[in-house]
């Protein structure tokens, strides 16, 4: 669509492309962590030290470009929905938070346990779309933080050895239950971690639908 002298959007339509690129990469990366796992993880038995040491570099790999693609999707979010706020407030219509609060939200101790949801229900709304996206969304997210915690520490333990050295002496019980938590957490993890990022790539989607229609 050719941008006219009035188009405020013109900027939120570009960008919400490259953000779900982004967003779909990210979305995919527990089912790409899985294959790859599959793929170069040796046959049931004794791991030999060789064997190990490749399991490692692959993990901290995997961890590496995760960490990479969260860190450049969320930094590319947060520039999005500021010019969500700034483009909606330019056509006319009114918003209960400011371009500013849409990023700075995220950053306020407490107060960042709501002040996200609020803000993309806030611009849902204001483009006349459902709010029910944002609640999914970041229920979501909420009930993911823990599961990503644990699966990060126990991927962290593999890759660490010195970690591992650190923790040798908590009661083998204790290590027994994170392990057997982490196993059970594998695939509630998997879905949810996968189900934040596809909420927000349709939620981006509608917006720039949304705006693309202004």
């Amino acid at each position: 669509m050719a941008r006219s002298p009035s188009d405020h959007f013109a900027k939120v339509r570009s960008l919400g492309g490259t953000l779900i690129v982004m967003l779909a990469l990210r979305a995919s990366m527990r089912a790409v962590t899985y294959v790859i796992h599959r793929v170069t993880s040796p046959p049931p038995g004794v791991i030999d030290e060789q064997q190990l040491t490749s399991m490692r570099m692959v993990e901290g790999a995997l961890m590496g470009i995760e960490n990479l693609v969260t860190l450049v999707a969320m930094i590319t979010f947060l520039v999005w929905i500021h010019g969500v706020f700034v483009a909606i407030r330019a056509s006319g219509r009114t918003t209960s938070w400011s371009p500013g609060w849409a990023v700075g939200g995220w950053f306020v101790p407490l107060a960042n346990a709501v002040l996200p949801w609020l803000t993309v229900r806030d611009a849902l709304k204001s483009l006349g779309k459902p709010t029910a996206l944002a609640g999914a969304w970041w229920i979501a997210w909420l009930l993911v933080i823990p599961l990503t915690m644990l699966q990060t520490f126990m991927r962290q333990l593999m890759i660490l050895p010195e970690l591992g050295a650190a923790l040798r002496d908590l009661p083998p019980d204790v290590m027994n239950k994170l392990f057997e938590l982490s196993a059970s957490m594998f695939w509630p993890h998997f879905l949810l971690d996968t189900g934040v990022w596809v909420l927000l790539l349709l939620i981006v989607s509608t917006v720039r639908n949304a705006a693309a229609r202004q």
